[in-house]
């Protein structure tokens, strides 16, 4: 604005000053070309006076008209070219004018007083003008005109060379003006040109460079705060911006960060590995997020004290805290407050809220958080994570807290389930098998011993029967083996409903009996000679069983391989034939009902079944070491 005004100012200053001088010297020129027409208008005067002279004395001397011919036009021409002399002169040079008016009025005089006087009386008396004195009075007058002229002429050369002075002089000022304006110009032109770029074009370029790194990713770039006005407003809002940027950034990274880890912690929860996995999880990822150096899963007891079921981190004076050790509460601690209200808690400033006993037993913890699990409704334990240096509680810390509180919350809930549903399975198992060896040992001691003391009875009956009565005693044989078949039938019905090799000969004589039995050959490998729990027993047989009598329906297998081993706290059994494979796991009630046994147990059962390589079925069942 300022250099702008400036640039105007002195452009205006220089082409004022040229205007002025132009207008000066078109006033000279004027002047100079009036000069011209005066000093013509006095030299025609001058010769008009000069002709009368001439033509008068002429005549006096020689008498002839002729000589009168150019007196009487001078005589004629000299009243209008006297009132051009005087015309010119009237709005010029005072002086000049006053000179010019004299000339005027001494010619006229001349004309009227001495020039028409002699040459009338030339015409009358041409000897009485023929005189020293006449002549000399002519003389003294023309010279007197003549000097007129001469200073007249002098004055006005005088001031057309005094014009012409101060033209050169204007043309000289509008020259120096005109220098002065376009270098003033060219000089604030440059300066204003160094400060728009200054001030201006290099603070966009800047921002010009910083925006383009903004755009690329960069979002920690800031512009200097050094431009004025509307500069400067454009450098803070480009500040403004690129912090604004900068925090909507790490916000959504923080929230990307936090959905990864909850999917994470969601993913073992719904995969059902063991709780202690999970809560191990939950408090690496719960540390990760928070850079919390120390976290705790605690469990509520019910004498009031926690007991720490997964941690990571340590207090530094008290070294590593071991997964399943009891922790005092501290009145004033995160923890009892959660405990107290149900909610989240918070200690910006663990120095000053604990007591000395408090500080004694976590030296070092700066800051905690502390979230409640709920499981079901009931304050089941509590999530925490400390600080060990100083400085404020990441912000939102409670609400972070509380969504890996929850997926604690529903592993805890999804573990109690299974193991209710597990429990629940194994007691309708356990309650089946009893009834299954209840309905065998009926069936055995009932109903199959009366049928095999019927059949004794028609042993004898036949035995007494005389010979010759051939028809009775065949009836009686028929009927005797008709009997002994329906034992058999009722020994194979009360084998399926219960084994009763288990109880008798154990587990390895059972499954030498399903091999006798098998229309395929049976290679069976059993080893170690444990007692294995009765459930576990006839769970090992009915899959046994169930998988030779598969092979033999379907599988056009030549031997099945059968394998037994107690390999530590597991179980494992592997049957698998060299058949034709194909088969679909899932189909057929007999294979679901064997996983249902299986799993109510807490053992995994697979198959494996590719097309033209026969199948394997591999079975785990946890049981006592």
């Amino acid at each position: 604005m300022i250099a702008g005004g400036l640039l105007a100012l002195l452009v205006g200053t220089a082409f004022t000053v040229v205007l002025v001088t132009i207008a000066e010297l078109r006033r000279s020129g004027v002047r100079a070309r009036n000069s011209e027409s005066v000093l013509a208008a006095a030299n025609r005067l001058e010769r008009l006076v000069i002709d009368l002279e001439t033509g008068q004395r002429g005549f006096v001397i020689t008498g002839d008209e002729r000589f009168l011919e150019p007196w009487d036009a001078a005589r004629r021409s000299f009243p209008p070219q006297a009132g051009v002399l005087e015309r010119l002169t009237a709005g010029g040079n005072a002086v000049q004018c006053h000179r010019a008016q004299g000339i005027t009025d001494a010619a006229r005089a001349y004309i009227r007083e001495y020039s028409e006087p002699t040459v009338d009386q030339a015409r009358r008396d041409r000897a009485s003008v023929l005189t020293v004195a006449v002549t000399e009075e002519g003389k003294r007058r023309v010279d007197a005109l003549r000097a007129q002229f001469d200073g007249f002429g002098a004055s006005e050369d005088g001031l057309a060379s005094t014009r012409q002075q101060h033209a050169r002089s204007a043309a000289g000022r509008a020259t120096f003006a005109t220098t002065v304006g376009v270098a003033g110009s060219i000089g604030l032109v440059v300066l204003f040109t160094g400060y728009l770029t200054r001030t201006i074009a290099r603070p966009v370029r800047r921002a010009a460079a910083m925006a383009g790194r903004l755009a690329g990713g960069d979002l920690t770039v800031r512009l200097p705060e050094t431009g004025a006005d509307e500069i400067g407003v454009l450098e803070r809002a480009f500040n403004t911006m690129g912090a604004s940027l900068e925090t909507s950034h790490n916000e959504l990274c923080l929230l990307v960060e936090e959905q990864a880890a909850l999917r994470r912690v969601a993913t073992l929860v719904a995969r059902a590995v063991p709780p202690a996995e999970v809560f191990d999880a939950v408090c690496g990822e719960v540390g990760w997020l928070l850079e919390a150096p120390l976290t705790r899963l605690l469990r509520c007891e019910p004498d009031g004290t926690t007991t720490i079921l997964a941690g990571r981190g340590e207090l530094p004076e008290l070294g590593r805290r071991f997964v399943g050790e009891r922790l005092e509460l501290d009145e004033n601690g995160a923890v009892a407050a959660v405990l107290r209200t149900g909610r989240a808690a918070r200690l910006d400033d663990v120095q000053r809220a604990l007591g000395p006993a408090a500080l004694a037993r976590q030296p070092g913890l700066r800051s905690a958080v502390a979230g409640p699990i709920v499981v079901q409704g009931r304050l089941w334990g509590v999530m925490t994570a400390g600080w060990l240096g100083p400085g404020p509680l990441p912000a939102g810390a409670e609400g972070r807290l509380a969504q890996f509180t929850e997926l604690a919350a529903t592993a805890i809930a999804n573990a109690d389930s299974r193991v209710e549903l597990a429990a629940s399975r194994a007691r309708v198992v356990a309650a089946a098998d009893e009834s299954r060896r209840r309905i065998e040992r009926d069936l055995h001691d009932g109903t199959q011993q009366r049928l095999v003391a019927l059949a004794l009875d028609l042993r004898a009956a036949d035995a007494s029967v005389p010979p010759e009565m051939v028809e009775v005693k065949a009836q009686l044989a028929s009927t005797a083996d008709g009997l002994a078949a329906a034992v058999d039938n009722l020994q194979e019905i009360s084998r399926g409903i219960h084994p009763a090799i288990l109880s008798q000969g154990g587990m390895e004589a059972a499954l030498k009996v399903l091999a006798r039995r098998s229309s395929v050959p049976v290679q069976l490998d059993v080893s170690g000679d444990r007692r294995l729990p009765d459930s576990v027993q006839v769970a090992v047989y009915y899959v046994v069983s169930e998988a030779l009598t598969n092979v033999a329906k379907h599988a056009r297998a030549s031997l099945v391989r059968v394998r037994l081993a107690a390999e530590g706290a597991v179980l494992r059994l592997s049957v698998d034939d060299d058949g034709v494979g194909g088969a679909v796991p899932g189909e057929g009630s007999g294979l679901i009902g064997l996983r249902d046994r299986i799993e109510a147990l807490g053992g995994t059962i697979e198959i494996a079944s590719p097309a033209g390589t026969g199948t394997t079925l591999l079975v785990e069942i946890p049981v006592a070491p």
